[in-house]
């Protein structure tokens, strides 16, 4: 795992890759939760759980952990690690966890090829007002990820699980990048659903504030930048473009 500059691993006792990446600050924080070591820092195999517990109660404590989301996710070592415990998603930056999510990129192609997107609510706590994919959401622990997109679809696009039948996996991206709070470390996901013209999506919650039709070409130009775009879905929407332009022989 390559590191932004500021960050050390963070890993579990006996395991060989990190499960996460800790600022100087917070190792502070965690001082004897966590063993310092050449290599980075370590949390105990034994009572991983109540270590991972005493660790979120600090960081809040300190201020340098968001509130807590009331959503589980596992931490791993890898993406296809095993789940070693679990722990409230507001660690997820401040400890430098992988979050696991699904993305779904629903294309309509034709005289006049376009994207839906979706504008996210201005009161969501993390990239409010952004344009993200039709459909994103994080993989909650206990959940797979064919589950999690069945539900985000449902709940934002208004996409009936006979629908999804029709979406194809189409590529799975990593990002890594510091956030307002940590390390971000994203396991993203895709699938790739064609739409048909007069197919629109509709959000079911607050969440989605609405749906924009993108024509890729004003599309792949707003993605040079890509000021307006949830930072996830940049990545998954430049790699989209990239894979059905060569596709046809672009």
């Amino acid at each position: 795992m390559q590191l932004p500059e500021g960050y050390a691993p963070l890993f579990v006792d006996g395991v060989t890759e990190p499960v996460g990446a800790v600022t100087t600050a917070a190792a502070g924080v965690l001082s004897r939760l966590v063993a310092s070591r050449p290599d980075g820092f370590a949390l105990p195999a034994r009572d991983l759980r109540g270590a991972l517990d005493a660790a979120l109660a600090r960081l809040l404590e300190a201020g340098l952990c968001p509130p807590l989301r009331g959503e589980a996710i596992g931490v791993r070592a890898g993406r296809d690690g095993a789940e070693l415990a679990r722990i409230d998603r507001a660690a997820a930056g401040p400890l430098g966890l992988l979050v696991r999510k699904v993305c779904l990129v629903g294309h309509v192609a034709g005289e006049t090829p376009h994207v839906w997107l979706a504008r996210r609510g201005t009161g969501q706590r993390t990239a409010p007002g952004l344009l993200d994919t039709t459909v994103a959401g994080g993989v909650p622990a206990g959940t797979t990820p064919e589950e999690t997109l069945r539900e985000e679809a449902r709940e934002e696009a208004g996409l009936t699980p006979e629908r999804l039948r029709d979406a194809r996996p189409a590529a799975r991206l990593d990002r890594v990048a510091p956030g307002p709070d940590g390390l971000s470390r994203e396991d993203l996901l895709v699938w790739d659903l064609a739409m048909t013209p007069d197919e629109r999506p509709m959000p079911q919650d607050d969440e989605i504030a609405g749906f924009e039709p993108w024509p890729v070409p004003d599309l792949a130009r707003a993605l040079v930048t890509a000021e307006d775009f949830k930072p996830g879905a940049a990545i998954v929407l430049r790699d989209a473009l990239a894979r059905w332009d060569a596709a046809h022989g672009g």
